[in-house]
C-alpha cells in the first residue's frame, strides 16, 4: 500500500476518531454495519472508518471523511509507478493544515507570503490555486479571480476572496518590515482568521459562517510552531513561474 493511502488511514482515524480505518477495492461493498461510514476515492477504491460503537453524529463523520479523503484525490497513484510520491515535509504540510481546518472548524487553510502571489500550502486546493501542487514543491501561484460557474458560498469562492482580503491588508506592509500581524475580518464573504509567522509568511483560516475565536485561535496557536517549521523546510524548487522565490528564513533587519 503506498504511503499516501498509510497517511490518509492514520488521519482518518485521528480526525473521526475511528478505532480502525481500511482501503476497500474498487468492487468491495461497504456494506451497511451502523458503526462503520465510508466514501470512494476518485480512483474508484473506498476508505472505510470503524468506530466501537455506532456515532451519535453520524452525518458530521461521513461528511469529515469525504472531506478529507477529497484532499488526497490529487495525490492517491491511479497505477503503482505512476507518478512520483511528494517530498515528506509537503505532505506533512498539507496533513496538518487539514488537521487545523477540523480542529478549528474552519473550511479552509492556506499559507501566503508578502512578498509574492504564491500559496506555500492548502488544506483545500481545488479551485483556489492555479495547479495542484507539483511532486517536487507544493509552492503554486494563486487562480486567476474567476468565479464563474461557482456556488456564491462554495469553498473556492470564499477561499479566493479570503486571499483577494489578505492581499490588500494595510498590515502587509508592518509585516514586511518585521511586525507580527493578527488578525480577525467577520465581514465579507466569509469570516477569516490570520497569523504571521516567520517575518513573511501568514497562516489564513477561512470560515463559511461565524465561528468560534477562542476556538480557533488555540487551534492555530498550537499548530503554528509545526507549521513555521514545515513551511521553512520547504525545498526551493521548480523556480518557475517565480526565480527565486523559495522557502527560506527571513534576517531580521539591524536596528539603526
Amino acid at each position: 500500500m503506498d504511503t499516501s493511502i498509510d497517511r490518509l488511514l492514520a488521519l482518518v482515524r485521528r480526525e473521526l476518531g475511528a478505532a480502525d480505518a481500511r482501503v476497500l477495492s474498487a468492487d468491495e461493498d461497504a456494506g451497511s454495519d451502523p458503526r462503520e461510514v465510508s466514501c470512494r476515492l476518485a480512483d474508484g477504491r473506498g476508505v472505510l472508518a470503524r468506530f466501537d460503537e455506532p456515532p451519535v453524529d453520524r452525518a458530521a463523520k461521513q461528511r469529515r471523511l469525504e472531506i478529507l479523503t477529497s484532499t488526497f484525490d490529487a495525490v492517491v497513484e491511479e497505477e503503482p509507478g505512476s507518478r512520483r510520491p511528494r517530498p515528506a515535509v509537503a505532505s506533512s504540510l498539507h496533513e496538518e493544515l487539514v488537521a487545523l481546518c477540523s480542529r478549528a472548524s474552519a473550511i479552509n487553510a492556506f499559507i501566503i507570503d508578502a512578498n509574492s502571489p504564491v500559496v506555500w500550502g492548502a488544506a483545500f486546493p481545488e479551485g483556489v490555486v492555479a495547479q495542484p501542487p507539483l511532486a517536487s514543491s507544493p509552492r503554486v501561484a494563486e487562480a486567476p479571480a474567476n468565479d464563474e460557474g461557482l456556488a456564491e458560498g462554495s469553498l473556492a469562492v470564499l477561499s479566493r476572496a479570503a486571499i483577494h482580503a489578505v492581499r490588500g491588508w494595510p498590515d502587509l506592509g508592518a509585516l514586511r518590515k518585521g511586525k507580527h500581524v493578527r488578525k480577525i475580518e467577520r465581514a465579507g464573504r466569509g469570516p477569516l482568521l490570520a497569523h504571521s509567522f516567520a517575518s513573511i509568511y501568514l497562516v489564513v483560516l477561512v470560515f463559511d459562517a461565524q465561528f468560534d475565536e477562542l476556538r480557533a485561535e488555540r487551534a492555530v496557536i498550537e499548530a503554528l510552531g509545526r507549521i513555521e517549521r514545515l513551511v521553512l523546510a520547504l525545498p526551493p524548487l521548480d523556480p518557475d513561474p517565480f526565480e527565486g522565490a523559495g522557502a527560506m528564513r527571513m534576517r531580521k533587519p539591524k536596528k539603526r
